[in-house]
């Protein structure tokens, strides 16, 4: 099983904080994964579940005031991605804690997760980034 997401320039969005914080995300994901799969002590897994929660409550937010400031069109749209990832998000919390098979529970990110990375901040945060890029020196 391949679990493991890297950062790559292409997923960038020109925004060194948003960049970073979507690296920072991608770690703990990673970091996360790798307890599932290895079976770390559940404390551990805790750990990584809670510093998740917060920071993903606290980048999501961010990037919404930061299309917010630079009056990007869709922004609507792009909050219901937010609030449709919190949602799994959550959901794959609760699985975790009520003992799901950590196998079974590590394939079910993998793909949603890969899926965000792909689908959510490649194509569209990358729309919001082209929109301030093309609209901020007018």
């Amino acid at each position: 099983m391949k679990y493991l997401f890297e950062w790559t320039p292409a997923i960038s969005v020109d925004d060194k904080k948003i960049d970073g914080q979507h690296q920072k995300l991608l770690g703990q994901v990673n970091t996360l994964l790798s307890y599932i799969v290895a079976e770390k002590n559940d404390a551990m897994v805790i750990d990584a579940v809670t510093f998740l929660d917060k920071y993903i409550n606290e980048h999501l937010a961010y990037e919404e005031i930061y299309m917010a400031e630079h009056k990007y069109p869709d922004i609507e749209n792009h909050i219901k991605y937010h609030k449709d990832f919190i949602e799994h998000y959550k959901s794959f919390k609760e699985k975790l804690l009520a003992g799901v098979s950590r196998e079974s529970l590590a394939l079910e990110i993998e793909q949603y997760i890969g899926n965000w990375w792909l689908i959510h901040i490649a194509v569209e945060d990358h729309k919001y980034a082209e929109f301030i890029k093309t609209h901020e020196n007018k």
